[in-house]
């Protein structure tokens, strides 16, 4: 497989591990700090060239029927021509003492394209983050599970993880956003693809950099050869009180 792939931006929380219930409960009503009309953009990068930008907007949050409290988001791919090339919605879910990220947001779209026409079948598990972390903390493994089906009902099976993830440090860091205190998170990025009955795989290794109030700052995938590969990074965040001021 070659290394290109479609980056989206992903978003995490953190918190208190043992703060009261009530404050737990406050925590996931603005997971992020983000609240409806939230806005917040992403420079995307590919071999540490600009590769257009990913923009995310919240559009609701609500608790669901299990009293799971769901922040639902827009994100949209927009090119260096800034044409939009995808749009698509993501959950972010607070539940008691964790946050489940979609693990839609694994998807290696550039790997779909060779099904292209075929039906697909998703098995997510959400990527989970505890209101805690630690620098040493293990984390739990996410991934995204994909059967594609063609016309002659052949199945192909395709697998995406993020596993292996661990908090490395805790360190400041700057973007055209701002300077944010941040948690280092290191980890691999695998694909996992059977088509045919040839089983193929391509790993990546992972930096991210989030804040526990603003998510997601800096994410940089390496190839195994050590080549910068797709990266993302923030570059603005707009409260929607801000957004009113522009």
């Amino acid at each position: 497989m070659k290394n290109h792939f479609m980056a989206k931006g992903l978003v995490w929380l953190l918190g208190a591990w043992a703060l009261p219930e009530e404050t737990k409960a406050q925590e996931c009503l603005q997971p992020l700090g983000l609240s409806k009309n939230t806005e917040f953009v992403y420079q995307v990068t590919d071999k540490g060239r600009n590769h257009g930008k990913v923009t995310n907007k919240v559009v609701q949050q609500a608790a669901d029927k299990k009293g799971v409290y769901v922040t639902t988001f827009k994100s949209a791919r927009i090119s260096n021509t800034n044409r939009s090339s995808t749009s698509e919605e993501y959950q972010i879910r607070c539940s008691k003492d964790t946050i489940y990220v979609d693990a839609m947001l694994l998807l290696r779209e550039q790997v779909l394209k060779t099904f292209e026409g075929q039906d697909f079948t998703y098995s997510p598990v959400d990527i989970a983050y505890p209101l805690q972390m630690k620098v040493g903390q293990k984390l739990p493994n996410g991934s995204l599970g994909v059967k594609a089906r063609s016309t002659n009902s052949h199945v192909s099976q395709i697998k995406m993880a993020a596993i292996n993830r661990k908090v490395d440090a805790q360190e400041k860091i700057t973007t055209p956003a701002g300077t944010f205190d941040a948690f280092k998170i290191s980890y691999q990025y695998v694909v996992d693809l059977d088509a045919m009955g040839l089983p193929l795989r391509d790993v990546f290794q992972v930096e991210e950099y989030f804040s526990p109030e603003h998510g997601l700052i800096k994410c940089q995938f390496t190839t195994k050869r050590g080549k910068k590969a797709k990266g993302l990074e923030l570059i603005s965040k707009r409260s929607p009180a801000q957004a009113l001021q522009k």
